[in-house]
């Protein structure tokens, strides 16, 4: 017996099968070693067996800078003396103002999980105090001020520490969220190394 040759013959069907073939594995390879790698987005933390929720990634989070440090922002936030807290903002129209409501409905449950850590009971405050301008905005110890700074007025995702005056600045509808979930792990002294 002799020795049987098998022929394939290349047909533009077949090299297209095999392209798809090609990819597929490609595609596959990929994934399962780079993309599945990557770190996955961070938008819940357990905290004393209590699940608390973020609306953004935390990875990204905490990325957002805080001037002049994330020690000054803690202190003016968490310090021992705070017996209330005011959360004011400058109008920014009808169909803006409600991402303002967004930022507090945030702020006033986590803020209360990261005071009473710590023992302490401040009041919360969102106003009547309605900023005509961003500027020269002072308080005091016993009662720091969070300044949302809305997207029309921003041109940076940043916290800005100063007189008592804690500035959550956003130049996006994201960076908003960022700001806020930046200043609550501040507060609630989040690791981000020792989260999965």
């Amino acid at each position: 017996m002799g020795k049987r040759e098998i022929k394939i013959k290349l047909t533009r069907n077949n090299l297209i099968l095999f392209g798809i073939v090609i990819i597929a594995i490609s595609s596959f390879l990929i994934y399962n070693f780079y993309i599945s790698s990557l770190p996955k987005p961070i938008h819940s933390v357990t905290l004393n067996g209590q699940v608390i929720n973020f609306r953004g990634d935390l990875r990204k989070a905490d990325r957002i800078p805080v001037y002049p440090s994330e020690e000054q922002l803690y202190l003016e936030l968490m310090r021992p003396l705070v017996q209330n807290v005011t959360i004011a903002f400058k109008p920014a129209g009808e169909k803006e103002n409600p991402y303002y409501t967004i930022q507090i409905l945030e702020l006033i449950p986590k803020l209360s999980i990261a005071y009473s850590r710590t023992g302490l009971e401040p009041n919360f405050d969102v106003p009547p105090i309605i900023l005509d301008s961003y500027e020269n905005i002072t308080s005091t110890t016993y009662s720091p001020i969070i300044a949302l700074v809305h997207p029309i007025y921003s041109d940076e995702n940043a916290i800005r520490v100063k007189d008592h005056v804690i500035c959550l600045k956003a130049k996006d509808y994201e960076g908003f969220d960022l700001v806020t979930d930046k200043l609550l792990m501040v507060a609630l002294e989040l690791d981000l190394g020792q989260m999965h």
